[in-house]
C-alpha cells in the first residue's frame, strides 16, 4: 500500500463519511425518510471515494477489481439528493416504487461495465488503470461517454432540484416548527457544493476534447469535490443536526391556553432568557427551553410569538445582541474582540452576528463601539 497527499485526504473524508453514518444511526429521527436518504447519500460518495483510494494506494493490483465498487454509483447521487430534497421540503413525502425509476440509469451502467469487463484480463484491467495513474490514457469516444453521463446526469437532477426549490418558495407548506426558509437554506448550501461536482466534469470533457488523454488529476478534483460534499452536511450537523432531517410537526396545533396559565409560562420563559441567561448556549433549541419551562415545544413557541413578538430564534438573537450591547458599553469588557464577545454569547458565526447586529440597530458592531466610544470621551 502507497500512502501519498490524496490518499491521506481520502482517508480523512472516508473517516468523516462513516462518523456522520454512525450519528444519524444512533441519534433520533423525526423525519425517517429523511434520515435514511441522507444515509444512503454518504454511503454512495463512501463507495466513490473508496474505489478512489483503492487507487491512489494502489490497492487495486493487490485486490483486483476492487476499484469498481464504485463504479457508476455517481448516477446513484443525483436520484438520492432529489428524493432527499423532498423528504426536507414535502410532509406528504414516500417512497414508492416509480421513484425505483430514478435508479434504472445505475443499473444500466453496471450492465455495461460487466459486458466491457466480463472478457477482459485482470492483468489488462490492471494495466489500464495503471496507464490513467501515470496521465497516459488515450480516451475514445466510448469511454469518454461515461463523463458525458456524468455531466448530463448531475445537471439534469441538479435542475430538477433547484425546481422543485423554487415551488416551494411559491407555494410555502403550513407553519412548521422548522419552517420552510429554514430547510430551503440548508438544501441551497448542499446543491451548491452538488453543482460543483457537476462542474468538475464538465472540465474533465472539455480536458478530453483538447488532449485526448484522462489524467489521474480528474479523479482527484471530483473526489475533492465530494469531500466538500461530506463536509457541507458535517459543518450543517454541528450548530443543529434537527436541519438535516427535519421533521413535520406544525408550529401552533389548535392549542388553547388560560390566560393564567400563558402568564406563567411567559414569566418562566423570561425567567430563563433574563435570569438563567439560556441564550448564551450555542446549542441552543426550542425544545431545551421547553423542558425547562415544563412545556411542549409548540406551546412554548406560540407564547414566544404572540406574547414577544418574535420567532423563537429571533428572540434568541435579541436576547444575545443586547448582551452584547451591554458588555460593549461595560469598560471591564474593552480589552475582548467584538467577536469574542459575541462567541461568548451564544454566536457561531462572526457574518451572521454581524447580520443580525446591524438588523436590530441599524448600525455594525464596529459602528456602534466607535458611538460609545465617543459618547464617554
Amino acid at each position: 500500500m502507497y500512502f501519498n497527499l490524496w490518499s491521506i485526504l481520502l482517508i480523512a473524508f472516508l473517516s468523516q463519511c462513516v462518523f456522520l453514518l454512525v450519528s444519524l444511526i444512533i441519534r433520533p429521527s423525526a423525519n425517517k425518510n429523511a434520515r435514511q436518504l441522507l444515509m444512503l447519500l454518504l454511503v454512495v460518495i463512501f463507495c466513490v471515494l473508496f474505489g478512489n483510494f483503492c487507487e491512489a494506494t494502489y490497492l487495486y493490483r493487490k485486490w483486483h477489481g476492487i476499484t469498481n465498487l464504485g463504479r457508476g454509483m455517481l448516477l446513484l447521487q443525483g436520484p438520492v439528493l432529489y428524493l432527499y430534497t423532498l423528504s426536507v421540503i414535502s410532509a406528504d413525502f414516500k417512497f414508492r416504487y416509480t421513484h425505483l425509476l430514478h435508479f434504472l440509469p445505475y443499473f444500466l451502467a453496471l450492465a455495461v461495465i460487466w459486458r466491457q469487463e466480463n472478457p477482459v484480463d485482470d492483468r489488462i484491467l490492471v494495466l489500464t488503470i495503471d496507464a490513467v495513474m501515470e496521465g497516459k490514457s488515450h480516451m475514445d469516444w466510448k469511454t469518454s461517454m461515461w463523463f458525458v453521463t456524468y455531466f448530463v446526469h448531475l445537471t439534469v437532477y441538479f435542475l430538477l432540484i433547484r425546481r422543485f426549490m423554487l415551488q416551494s418558495v411559491k407555494s410555502p407548506a403550513e407553519q412548521f416548527q422548522f419552517p420552510i426558509e429554514q430547510r430551503l437554506r440548508w438544501l441551497k448550501k448542499l446543491t451548491i457544493t452538488y453543482s460543483l461536482v457537476a462542474l468538475v466534469f464538465l472540465g474533465i470533457i472539455f480536458y478530453i476534447s483538447i488532449t485526448g488523454l484522462y489524467t489521474v488529476y480528474g479523479n482527484f478534483i471530483y473526489a475533492m469535490a465530494l469531500g466538500g460534499l461530506i463536509y457541507t452536511i458535517a459543518f450543517q450537523a454541528l450548530p443543529d443536526w434537527h436541519t438535516l432531517k427535519p421533521g413535520f410537526d406544525k408550529k401552533y396545533k389548535s392549542i388553547n391556553i388560560k390566560q393564567q396559565t400563558e402568564e406563567e409560562l411567559l414569566n418562566r420563559i423570561l425567567y430563563f432568557f433574563e435570569q438563567e441567561k439560556i441564550f448564551m448556549n450555542p446549542d441552543l433549541r426550542i425544545d431545551m427551553l421547553a423542558k425547562k419551562t415544563d412545556a411542549k415545544s409548540n406551546v412554548v413557541s406560540k407564547i414566544i410569538n404572540k406574547r414577544l413578538g418574535k420567532s423563537f430564534s429571533e428572540a434568541v438573537n435579541y436576547y444575545r445582541i443586547e448582551e452584547v450591547k451591554k458588555r460593549l458599553d461595560d469598560p471591564k469588557f474593552d480589552h475582548h474582540s467584538i467577536f469574542g464577545i459575541a462567541m461568548d454569547v451564544g454566536f457561531t458565526s462572526k457574518s451572521a452576528f454581524n447580520e443580525t447586529f446591524k438588523k436590530l440597530n441599524g448600525i455594525t458592531p464596529s459602528q456602534y463601539v466607535k458611538l460609545g466610544q465617543w459618547a464617554r470621551w
